[in-house]
């Protein structure tokens, strides 16, 4: 807490635990965490006491966000200054990748050949289909957003996959090879818990669209390139992305953001983009929640450099999971040693976002500067500390 503090110059900054023992990494708060009795409730009752709010400003009014203004005495939820009706019923339907390729091919906007597939039969077939055509096939648990519900099945040697937490190969094209892969892999497809089977095409880069859905207006915030390791391993954000991206892409990254709006969904907005070898540019999902850009514009934010990285002063750069053999004092300490921590007078340097569960990590870092060639020196300095001691 003295270390956030630090950063933003004081402030009343209050530690809410999610769990009564500290060998989880972070997570966002889920509905569990809110139960009754649970250790986040127990922490927030603690807090509350004598203490008078209000309003409660989340960076997502999702049911979370609900629950615990509810608990607080039913304030009022707001974003960015609106009071907004949040729906969780929209939230869940943005994060839903079934329901994802079918609003965002009634809106025109390109994705990538696949089906939904709410049987064993059904995903065994797909991916028959796929493997009689191209070299891989990319499965998807519609109601796990990000890569770590991604699986990719190839018909040659097994490597990493950008998108994709896991990678296997398959030596046979035949359903019984294919269903006895599947079942090893853990999926069990059902209407419930559909799977998606879809042409796996090679990443030449991918991209987080970024938008404020307001009442009045769908605000683009910012293009931020996704940095794979194979899954997600950080982003980097810089305006000069956005002087790439075609406007015909923008213009139907703008189209879901409208369509969120209309659904009743009202916050921050990503829409996760591809451009594919010899296909082009299409969308992958949105997401209405937290993420690794929110991450990133959050610490921007309370350091007062969102309008930098806006107008092109400042970009940002994130890499999540760095293993360092350090303590977190003896990490920060050795940073600013090295004056390889962020300073507010230079607007530029390194902070760790996650401290990890271990004593040595792992760490999640953003890293400000002035381009990307000066945020590279940083990133590599920091990767060279993983055989630094004390």
């Amino acid at each position: 807490m003295n270390y956030v503090n630090s950063l933003k110059g004081g402030g009343n900054i209050k530690l809410l635990s999610t769990s009564s023992t500290s060998t989880k990494r972070p997570l966002p708060i889920s509905e569990q965490d809110i139960a009754p009795g649970s250790a986040f409730s127990r922490s927030l009752r603690l807090m509350t006491m004598g203490a008078q709010f209000s309003c409660l400003e989340p960076y997502i009014a999702d049911e979370v966000s609900i629950s615990i203004a509810r608990a607080l005495g039913n304030l009022p939820v707001r974003f960015s200054d609106e009071n907004v009706g949040a729906s969780p019923v929209a939230t869940r339907l943005l994060n839903d990748k079934e329901k994802f390729r079918q609003f965002a091919s009634d809106l025109g906007v390109p994705i990538a050949n696949g089906s939904n597939c709410a049987s064993m039969q059904q995903l065994v077939e797909a991916v028959c289909a796929v493997l009689s055509e191209s070299e891989s096939a990319i499965l998807k648990m519609a109601r796990h957003a990000g890569g770590d519900g991604n699986i990719v099945i190839s018909k040659s040697a097994a490597g990493s996959s950008q998108g994709a937490t896991r990678a296997v190969a398959t030596p046979k094209i035949d359903a019984a090879t294919l269903r006895e892969a599947v079942h090893e892999l853990g999926l069990s497809p059902t209407v419930e818990e559909p799977v998606i089977v879809e042409v796996y095409s090679e990443n030449e880069s991918s991209m987080g669209v970024h938008f404020d859905v307001r009442r009045d207006r769908v605000e683009l915030v910012g293009v931020a390139s996704i940095l794979f390791n194979p899954g997600y391993g950080g982003a980097y954000w810089s305006s000069a992305l956005l002087d790439h991206l075609p406007n015909d892409v923008l213009s139907w990254c703008k189209s879901l953001g409208n369509y969120a709006q209309q659904i009743g969904y009202f916050g921050p907005l990503s829409v996760d983009i591809v451009r594919a070898k010899e296909v082009g540019f299409f969308a992958c999902e949105v997401n209405g929640r937290h993420g690794g850009f929110s991450s990133i514009r959050a610490v921007s934010s309370a350091l007062g450099l969102e309008c930098a990285i806006k107008n092109g002063a400042r970009v940002a750069l994130s890499r999540n999971c760095v293993s360092i053999a350090l303590r977190f004092p003896d990490l920060i300490d050795l940073l600013r040693r090295k004056q390889l921590h962020y300073r507010p007078a230079d607007r530029r340097g390194a902070i760790v976002m996650v401290e990890g569960h271990q004593d040595a990590g792992p760490y999640d870092f953003v890293i400000f500067g002035r381009d990307l060639e000066e945020l590279q020196g940083i990133e590599r300095e920091l990767a060279q500390l993983s055989h630094a001691k004390n």
